[in-house]
């Protein structure tokens, strides 16, 4: 079918339904009318009368509004099934009981997509399925557009109920949510995994802060921030927040030793694939005299609990159908492993990276990239890269995503942040973690560099970086050093992807699955 028939074919839906509300109207019933007053939900009336004897009914009365996902008549009785946020129920309607003129005023009016509410008694149908036997109805909102199909959602592939292609689900994620109750279930555990989180921070004395989101400098991570401005501050150029980091370090210089913590949105101008999107939720939280040992008990503990709050279970099965780890049953029971990242570099490809110093761990790198075929970082240009970056390059080239299970991977090379403090054992490298879980970084921790001294020249050195065209470099921040002058306490801090978490709590493998509202590329008709 042309665009053009869709379009048609679609409006003249759209003209017939409207054409159905008008017919309420001219028998006086309002078809969006300003409240109505259930005394159940769906759930609570399974709950409340599952039992009852098949072919029985009682002559309790209840009151139950939701979307109708379902018409079919059969001569003088129709059956429609009602859908609200946790399930849904059978409703009958008998011409007997309501009168001819408006058993055909409802199937005149009355389409899938409606939301309507019903008064009448519960019974159970030969069948042994619960149903409202309703004697009373009301249209609370006529759908003037049609739904998309069921078929169409779970196959998402040839054009039906005038959708074209997948992303109409994401432009328009309500739609999928009407259709497809998992879908809008994972929206509602995400509300639960954030709530538990909360709950767990709270409970250990940690007090919630909100930091700015637009922000004269950018920092806190390695990212390429967006750009707006201040047009009331004479066009002062601002950024979004690609981190609360260095807001919530100077609140520890302000007192707040117990631990501040934010959950909220940060924003990074870079790539979208099934792990990444610009416009995400994280958790970060910083407590004074804690350093990273401190922050591993506490954050297998947090998703622990987090998981069992919202699953029932410290366990989830989980398969991405684009990775070679296949199906894998994932336990976030505690303790989880705990492994320096040169360790696993060596376990996994055998180059031992401490015991080689820049030459020879450049000559190594040569040798497995040759051997593999899949460099990460370039031979010809390697001479220009430090020994901490090349161990970077070969952990997250050859080891990151072979990791299964909940995984501390410990002690990054010096390089990776200028805001870690340095191994107080080997200062080539940091005291910093990263958790990783099925090939996927989940959680990032540092015990804090609160030397105001080395910051700033670590910050400066970051500074020139990005005059030199890093995009990616952080930024010179002239408040947040003055800040740790006056003195931060030995701090350790957290960060938590929760849309990642989202994503492992509910089995889902693609980030915009997660998120009610992605980002996605243009819609190129009004029509959808």
């Amino acid at each position: 079918m042309s665009s053009e028939k869709e379009s048609s074919s679609l409006e003249s839906l759209i003209a017939e339904r409207v054409g159905k509300a008008n017919l309420l109207r001219e028998h006086d019933r309002n078809p969006y009318p300003h409240r109505f007053e259930p005394t159940h939900t769906t759930s609570q009336v399974h709950s409340a009368y599952s039992s009852i004897d098949i072919g029985s009914s009682i002559d309790d009365r209840v009151r139950v509004a939701g979307r109708v996902s379902r018409v079919a008549h059969f001569g003088k009785l129709m059956f429609f099934d009602l859908e609200d946020q946790g399930g849904k129920v059978q409703v009958s309607i008998a011409k007997n009981d309501v009168g001819s003129d408006e058993y055909e005023l409802i199937k005149k009016t009355m389409d899938v997509g409606d939301v309507v509410g019903v008064e009448g008694s519960p019974y159970k149908t030969r069948k042994g399925e619960l149903t409202v036997g309703s004697s009373g109805w009301s249209m609370l909102a006529k759908s003037t557009r049609p739904l998309p199909s069921k078929i169409f959602v779970a196959e998402c592939g040839e054009a039906r109920g005038g959708l074209r292609d997948e992303e109409v689900l994401y432009r328009q994620p309500e739609l999928r949510m009407i259709v497809d109750s998992d879908a809008r279930e994972v929206f509602a555990r995400r509300s639960r995994v954030i709530s538990s989180m909360r709950s767990v921070l709270e409970e250990a004395g940690y007090i919630e802060i909100e930091i700015p989101t637009l922000q004269p400098v950018y920092g806190g991570a390695s990212a390429r921030p967006f750009v707006t401005s201040v047009n009331a501050l004479d066009s002062l150029e601002v950024y979004l927040s690609i981190s609360p980091e260095i807001y919530l370090k100077r609140l520890m210089v302000g007192g707040f030793f117990d631990g501040v913590f934010f959950i909220g949105k940060s924003f990074r101008n870079e790539g979208i694939d099934k792990s990444h999107h610009p416009e995400f939720t994280s958790m970060e939280c910083y407590k004074a005299f804690w350093d990273y040992n401190d922050l591993m008990n506490f954050t297998e503990r947090m998703v622990e609990r987090i998981f069992r709050d919202v699953n029932g279970s410290a366990s989830v099965v989980y398969e991405h159908l684009d990775s070679l780890l296949g199906r894998q049953e994932l336990d976030f029971s505690a303790p989880w492993r705990r492994v320096r990242m040169s360790d696993m570099i060596k376990d996994e490809i055998g180059v031992d990276v401490e015991q080689m110093d820049e030459s020879e761990l450049r000559t190594a790198v040569q040798q497995v990239y040759a051997v593999t075929g899949e460099p990460y970082l370039s031979i010809d240009n390697s001479y220009g890269v430090s020994w901490g970056n090349m161990v970077l390059g070969l952990f997250e080239s050859y080891v990151e995503k072979t990791i299964v299970q909940p995984t501390f991977v410990i002690d990054h090379p010096r390089e990776s942040s200028p805001l870690c403090k340095l191994h107080r054992g080997d200062e080539r490298f940091i005291e910093r973690f990263e958790v990783f879980v099925y090939g996927m970084e989940l959680a990032n921790a540092y015990t804090e560099l609160n030397d105001p001294v080395l910051q700033r020249r670590l910050l400066e050195d970051q500074e020139r970086s990005s005059a030199a065209g890093d995009l990616e470099a952080q930024r010179m921040d002239e408040a947040f050093c003055q800040a740790i002058e006056y003195g931060m306490p030995p701090t350790a801090g957290l960060g938590i992807g929760v849309d990642r978490l989202v994503m492992l709590v509910t089995g889902r493998t693609r980030i915009k699955d997660v998120i009610p509202f992605p980002l996605v590329r243009p819609m190129k008709s009004k029509n959808l």
